[in-house]
């Protein structure tokens, strides 16, 4: 479960901003968990997308239905090598161009003047339009052909912020809400979507220098707009991140909910941090009043990633099959789902859900690292390496320090089974993600010596 073993943050629904340009179609997505005094904005209109009464407005579950094709493998024999990452999946490597991934787009002449403007918008349209309908892929080439016509206009790149996240790739979102605050540094959403990415569980070496940024882009977006009960929300998140669960979280939080009474997001986060400070009946009513105004389907999702990092598996499994049984094809609900039923031992119904993700979801990171979690714990260690084969295929720099735990992992139940040839093999594998760890050279002698 190491793709999520640290959130205690909230899920992958980013931001809408505050308002475009008259007449100006949007990049910024308001999304059913917080945007609170964030009026529709730069976003997308989004399908499905439901907002709280009072806020109107939250981070929100978009997922693609581009299905990504990973090779299968047999448990019974030796795993296969992942093919190569591709170059624009890596964090840092991607800049404003014409064309990108799988997808080969119409090249696209650079016009000027009004010619350009119509272009401009109709691209970021398009984008918007194949990011609500998770084509992932097509928005992506959509929001770039557009950063490639205006790269001074905030919208594409944030854009794409928002359709990394949507996919889970935290590092790659970073750095386009990096970019986004660079063209427009007073942009109070971008602020707390850079700060909600920071907050993400990756694998990262500085998580503590991570936490305490998140916490300052927090109080820098309150400051442009101290009626943001999202702002406030996010605040909390970093400040417990950071160890500090004392009144200043709380009251981060309780001003969330008194500014937007309806958002159930922050009675979940402060339902966790009660239940961290000892105060057991304080947090279930926190509980049970995030799960009563959680009347969309990503609020669930939402209100579920907080139960989870709780380790209320149970209760986020009741509200998961609810948000499912409205959207039967969000990747998001089926991961957070299989992961539930993995942690409550339903293996054979928590594989069959990954396995459905995975089919959705273009970013197959998580859905196999998950898988391979799931194999680990039944001890089927040979179809747990496969899947962390797989997993590589997408692993950013940080992701990669996590699968490498999960292959020593792998190493050690084939060392302890007598397979000393498989647990080399896996060993190896963890040097080659993470030289760094000092336990690895000697498990990897272990073996070699039978």
């Amino acid at each position: 479960m190491s793709a999520f073993s640290q959130d205690l943050g909230s899920s992958n629904k980013l931001f809408g901003r505050s308002k475009s340009p008259a007449g100006k179609k949007s990049a910024r997505k308001t999304s059913a968990k917080n945007r609170a005094a964030v009026v529709k904005a730069k976003t997308p209109s989004a399908k499905g997308k439901a907002a709280s009464k009072s806020s109107k407005s939250a981070r929100e579950t978009h997922t693609a239905t581009t299905k990504p094709t990973p090779k299968k493998t047999t448990p019974k024999t030796a795993p296969t090598e992942p093919s190569a990452k591709k170059p624009d999946s890596v964090p840092g490597t991607w800049r404003p161009k014409i064309v990108t991934g799988p997808a080969r787009a119409r090249d696209v002449a650079i016009p000027t003047g009004k010619a350009a403007d119509d272009l401009y918008e109709k691209l970021i349209g398009e984008g918007n339009t194949a990011r609500d309908e998770r084509e992932y892929t097509k928005a992506e080439v959509a929001y770039r052909h557009a950063m490639a016509i205006k790269p001074k206009d905030s919208r594409a790149v944030y854009g794409l912020g928002n359709l990394y996240g949507d996919q889970m790739r935290w590092e790659d979102a970073e750095e386009a809400y990096r970019m986004a605050l660079a063209i427009e540094p007073n942009d109070e959403t971008a602020y707390i979507a850079l700060s909600f990415v920071l907050t993400q569980p990756v694998s990262a070496p500085n998580l503590g220098e991570r936490y305490e940024e998140a916490e300052n882009l927090a109080r820098r977006s309150i400051k442009l707009a101290p009626s943001n009960s999202l702002a406030f929300d996010q605040l909390g998140v970093a400040l417990e991140l950071r160890g500090l669960i004392g009144t200043e979280t709380e009251n981060a939080y309780r001003t969330s909910i008194r500014l937007d009474p309806g958002f159930a997001p922050a009675y979940a986060h402060l339902g966790r941090l009660l239940r961290r400070r000892g105060l057991a009946n304080e947090s279930d009513n926190a509980y049970q009043n995030a799960i009563r105004r959680a009347n969309d389907v990503p609020t669930m999702i939402l209100v579920a990633d907080v139960m989870q990092s709780g380790q209320r598996y149970a209760e986020s499994e009741l509200l998961l099959r609810r948000a499912l049984a409205v959207d039967t094809r969000n990747p998001e609900g089926m991961l957070m789902l299989g992961r539930a039923l993995t942690a409550l031992g339903n293996f054979s119904e928590a594989e069959n859900v990954l396995r459905k993700g995975l089919a959705i979801t273009p970013n197959g990171f998580i859905p196999n690292s998950l898988l391979g979690s799931l194999y680990i714990r039944q001890g089927k260690f040979e179809s747990a390496e496969n899947a962390l084969l797989q997993a590589m295929r997408f692993a950013s720099p940080n992701e990669r320090r996590s699968l490498s735990l999960n292959f020593e992992t792998v190493g050690d139940g084939y060392l302890k089974a007598g397979k000393a040839r498989n647990a080399e093999r896996a060993y190896r594998q963890a040097i080659s993600l993470d030289g760094e760890r000092e336990s690895l050279p000697g498990k990897l002698a272990r073996a070699q010596h039978g």
